[in-house]
């Protein structure tokens, strides 16, 4: 049944959207807020503390006017958070900040202000220091970055970061998956802050050139020239930090730089391809460093996210890409933003090289080999046939609203053996088995992660002696 308390909730996403506007709106009150009404309050369902601290800092009001125009009445604000960290992982959030305006807390002393009479408007941005492989091309922008459900708070920390500067949360570490947009979030930050804060000193490296070059400053005796370099910068932007793994040295120069440009308000940025803590040999003091400020997950695209991808890629390229070859395109390639890049590319040069029409013929001749070889081999439905089958259950049993512990627990292996060999993000798992939402999958997920590290624990599941016996005949059946 339908929760009564979203009722109202287009009329009061169109009101709040009026008053804070379409770009705001869409950053902090999109798929994963929802809005509705409960007596006299006005309840705002937010994913995580981030967002609740963030909107209860900054569009409270807004909210409060909004839920009058539409209730006729004046409704209190109360906020209701979706359990969305992962098993094990606790994020930190920062609360709103009190006391003394950020800038002056936070920025540092030799950063000029915009449009200050010390920085005229048409001064030149100074360049960037990035790595080799951003040279010979502009940095990528945020507003070029396609947000779905999974990414969507990860853009908006990365654009705060951006037009703040470390003054609202300090350190930002952005991890996910290989292919998902990590780089092109903290190219989207150097680009930004360039373009907005004339004079700013921006270090954007890689954790390997930041290792090479602290290997090169100790043979050269260099090391006070390496340490400026990096501790003189307003904004420190470091990609692939899983890198310094198992490197101590390297990690204990790091930390000492990530000590002094936090101490002095400089604003850091990393990314990694793990969480902080889930980094094999990173040390302890480290780890617990990067946990300070706002530690955030870029998830896969949903269907309709890479969907988007694709039309808007195809679209910077001048092309108009046909509904049929983005569903097709999207449909077959799940694991990362640059698989669907490539695969765009793919079937775009073919129509440039053959002269034939760009429509799904064409897609699906020139991407057979590309599917073949690097499409995910396990789907949704080949995870549910197996795992019904593993169990003998009906073949709609895991989509329905049973809570029958037969087919809670099957259901559960199910949707822990989705995030295991497909690309689907939280929210389409559950949206495939039975409409359940994300915070659902991520719970099944931890549990079945709990029942595998006890490996003396009895399974619950009947029929077999241990957790890990339900997952080798499960993935019998599925071939892998």
């Amino acid at each position: 049944m339908a929760d009564r308390r979203f009722e109202l909730e287009p009329a009061l996403r169109a009101a709040v959207a009026e008053r804070v506007g379409e770009s705001r709106f869409g950053l902090w009150f999109g798929d994963g807020v929802r809005l509705g009404v409960d007596g006299d309050a006005l309840t705002v369902g937010v994913p995580n503390r981030f967002f609740r601290d963030w909107i209860r800092g900054k569009y409270v009001s807004d909210l409060e006017a909004a839920g009058s125009s539409v209730a006729g009445r004046r409704l209190r604000v109360d906020f209701e958070i979706a359990d969305e960290l992962e098993p094990g992982v606790g994020e930190v959030a920062p609360a709103p900040s009190e006391g003394p305006p950020p800038d002056d807390r936070r920025r540092s002393p030799a950063l000029p202000i915009p449009s200050s009479p010390s920085t005229p408007a048409d001064r030149p941005a100074p360049p960037v220091d990035r790595p080799r492989a951003r040279r010979g091309r502009p940095l990528r922008r945020l507003d070029e970055f396609v947000p779905g459900p999974g990414s969507r708070l990860a853009l908006a920390a990365c654009a705060e970061m951006a037009d703040a500067l470390g003054s609202g949360f300090n350190p930002l570490v952005v991890h996910g998956g290989i292919g998902l947009g990590k780089t092109h979030l903290l190219e989207g930050i150097a680009e930004r802050i360039s373009r907005t804060h004339p004079g700013a000193r921006v270090v954007h490296q890689t954790a390997e050139a930041f290792t090479n070059g602290f290997l090169e400053a100790m043979r050269s005796a260099s090391l006070n020239a390496f340490r400026s370099r990096y501790r003189t910068a307003d904004v420190l932007i470091i990609d692939d930090v899983h890198f310094l793994a198992a490197k101590r040295a390297t990690q204990d120069e790091f930390q000492h730089t990530f000590d002094a440009l936090v101490s002095s308000g400089s604003a850091v940025v990393l990314a990694s391809d793990q969480h902080p803590r889930l980094i094999p040999r990173l040390t302890d003091e480290l780890a617990t460093r990067l946990l300070g400020g706002m530690v955030v997950k870029l998830e896969a695209p949903d269907p309709a996210t890479r969907r988007a991808i694709l039309k808007a890629k195809a679209a910077a390229r001048g092309v108009t890409l046909p509904d049929a070859v983005a569903e097709y395109i999207a449909e077959h390639l799940r694991a990362s933003v640059r698989e669907l890049e490539g695969a765009l590319n793919s079937v775009l040069a073919h129509a440039s090289l053959t002269g034939k029409r760009l429509d799904l013929a064409l897609a699906r001749a020139s991407l057979r080999d590309t599917i073949r070889h690097t499409a995910q081999a396990v789907a949704l439905k080949d995870i549910e046939r197996a795992v019904c089958s593993t169990f003998d259950l009906a073949p709609d049993a895991l989509k329905s609203d049973s809570r029958s512990r037969a087919v809670t627990h099957p259901r559960m292996l199910a949707m822990f053996l989705a995030r295991k060999h497909t690309g689907a993000a939280y929210s389409e798992i559950g949206r495939y088995f039975g409409g359940r939402n994300h915070s659902t999958v991520i719970s099944a997920e931890k549990k079945v992660r709990s029942w595998l590290e006890d490996e003396a624990r009895q399974s619950l599941l009947a029929g077999f002696e241990t957790m890990a016996d339900v997952l080798a005949a499960v993935e019998r059946s599925l071939g892998t």
